[in-house]
C-alpha cells in the first residue's frame, strides 16, 4: 500500500539523490561530490546560481522536497537543488573547499538558520510516479532527462535518442539538441536513414561512411539545429536531409540513403562507451598512449619541424581532456597554415595560401611519386569521399566537441601532407 506522510527532517539528515535524471552519478558518491558538480555546473543543469536568485532569503514551503528512506537513509528524490543550497550555507567549512562558489555577499540568515524543514516522506513507487507526473508537466527535464528517467527507473528500452547521445556525446554537450523536436522531428530513424546512418538489431547507430565525413556529418546536424536551421517553425520542419543541402550544398553529391549491402560500422565519437546506468562522472584522467600523426614523423629542421615537436609533445604530456585535444586540434590546422606559408611563399603568392595549399597537396599527393606514402586514411580525401581540413576548420574556431579519435584521424592526414613536403626524403 502507498503512503505518504509529512515529517520535519533535519537538512543534515537528509542525502541528495544520486540518481537525479538531471545529473545521474555513481551510488557511492557523497553529498559533497554531488554539491561540488552542482556548484561547477556550467549554469546548464543545475543551475543553482538562478535557484539563489530566486529564493532570496525566502525558502517556500508550498513544494515540499520528496524524500524515500533507503537502506536507513532520507534520501532526497525530488528538491535536489533547494536541499543543495541548505546544505552548501549550513556547512560552509566543508563547502568552503569547493573551487567554484555560491555566495560572494553575505548568506542569507533566514536560511542558514532553517536546518530542520517538512518532506514529504513516502515509498519509491510514490516518488517516481509524483517526479514522472510533475516534471512531465512543468517543462523542468529536457527530452534527453525524460529518456534515461524512463530507462532507468521504469524498465522502457533505451531510446534512439539515448543511443544517439551514447555514441556521439553531442546531445548533452548541445543544449539546443535536448529539445523535444530534435528527438521527434530530427533524429528520427528516417531521417538518420535519408542521410547515410541506420539503427542495427541491437539499436546501435550504425553508419555507411568512412569516420572522418561521417564525424563531419553528425557536427553538421547539431550546427543546423543550434543556429535554428532547422526547427518547429520553419518551412524544413522534420527534414533533415533537405536542411543539411540548403545550408551546406557542398555536401549534397556526398550524403546518400543507408544502404544495408555497403560496409558499416558503429558510430562513435566518444572517448570511452557510456552506460545506461549512472556511473561516475568524474573519471581518472589517463595520458593518451594513441600515436598523434599515426607515427613519429621525420622532418627537415625548420619551423614546420619545430612546430610539429611541440604539438607531439602537448599530446604526450597531456591528458586526454576537452581541453588538451581543443589545443591539439586548433594546433593541427595551425601546423598546416604554417607548411602553407612557407610551400606557397615558395611558389607563388596567394590571398587564400592555405586553401590552395590543400588544392595544392591533394594533387601532388595523388600524384604517381605519392605511392611511397602509406595513405590507408588518406585515400577518402583524394578521392573526394571526405573534408578533414573542413573539420579542421571547426576545430580552430571552437565550433565542434572533438573526440580523440577524431584528432587522430585528422593528426594522421594533416602528417602525411607535412611529411610529403617536409620530409628528410624529400629534395
Amino acid at each position: 500500500m502507498r503512503k505518504q506522510e509529512i515529517e520535519e527532517i533535519n537538512i543534515s539528515d537528509l542525502s541528495l539523490w544520486t540518481e537525479n535524471p538531471r545529473d545521474p552519478v555513481d551510488t557511492d558518491l557523497t553529498d559533497f561530490d554531488v554539491i561540488s558538480r552542482a556548484v561547477n555546473d556550467d549554469n546548464t543543469k543545475w543551475m543553482l546560481n538562478d535557484l539563489i536568485k530566486e529564493m532570496g532569503s525566502h525558502y517556500d514551503f508550498s513544494e515540499l522536497p520528496t524524500v524515500v528512506r533507503v537502506n536507513g537513509e532520507m534520501v532526497v528524490f525530488d528538491g535536489n537543488r533547494r536541499i543543495s543550497v541548505l546544505k552548501y550555507i549550513q556547512n560552509r567549512e566543508l563547502y568552503s573547499k569547493l573551487e567554484g562558489g555560491l555566495f560572494f555577499d553575505d548568506e542569507p540568515k533566514e536560511l542558514k538558520q532553517l536546518t530542520k524543514i517538512p518532506c514529504n516522506v513516502c515509498d519509491k513507487e510514490t516518488a517516481l510516479t509524483n517526479i514522472e507526473r510533475k516534471h512531465s508537466s512543468n517543462g523542468s527535464w529536457n527530452a534527453l532527462e525524460r529518456d534515461y528517467f524512463l530507462l532507468n527507473h521504469r524498465g522502457f528500452a533505451p531510446s534512439l535518442f539515448i543511443k544517439f547521445e551514447e555514441q556521439t556525446g553531442l546531445i548533452s554537450s548541445n543544449p539546443q539538441m535536448t529539445k523535444g523536436f530534435v528527438k521527434t522531428e530530427v533524429l528520427t530513424e528516417k531521417n538518420l536513414n535519408d542521410i547515410g546512418f541506420s539503427v542495427d538489431k541491437n539499436k546501435n547507430v550504425i553508419s555507411n561512411y568512412d569516420k572522418v565525413f561521417e564525424q563531419e556529418l553528425l557536427h553538421t546536424i547539431v550546427e543546423v539545429v543550434n543556429k535554428k536551421k532547422i526547427s518547429t517553425r520553419g518551412e524544413n520542419r522534420g527534414q533533415l536531409k533537405k536542411t543539411i543541402i540548403a545550408n551546406h550544398p557542398e555536401l549534397a553529391a556526398k550524403l546518400q540513403r543507408f544502404n544495408p549491402a555497403k560496409a558499416t560500422h558503429q558510430v562513435n565519437l566518444c572517448n570511452t562507451n557510456k552506460t545506461t546506468t549512472p556511473t561516475p562522472r568524474k573519471t581518472q584522467r589517463t595520458k593518451s598512449t594513441a600515436t598523434l600523426f599515426g607515427r613519429t614523423l621525420k622532418l627537415k629542421t625548420g619551423r614546420v619541424n619545430d612546430l610539429y615537436c611541440t604539438i607531439d609533445s602537448i599530446y604526450k604530456k597531456g591528458d586526454s581532456d576537452n581541453s588538451t585535444l581543443m589545443i591539439v586540434g586548433m594546433s593541427l590546422r595551425l601546423l598546416l597554415e604554417v607548411a602553407a606559408r612557407q610551400i606557397m611563399t615558395e611558389l607563388a603568392g596567394s590571398d587564400s595560401i592555405y586553401k590552395d595549399f590543400i588544392k595544392l597537396a591533394c594533387r601532388d599527393i595523388d600524384a604517381p611519386k605519392a605511392q611511397i606514402n602509406s595513405l590507408a586514411l588518406s585515400e577518402h580525401w583524394l578521392n573526394k569521399t571526405n573534408r578533414f581540413e573542413g573539420i579542421l576548420g571547426k576545430m580552430a574556431h571552437g565550433n565542434i566537441v572533438v573526440s580523440n579519435d577524431d584528432i587522430l584521424s585528422c593528426s594522421i592526414m594533416v602528417g602525411e601532407i607535412i611529411e610529403f613536403y617536409f620530409g628528410k626524403d624529400i629534395s
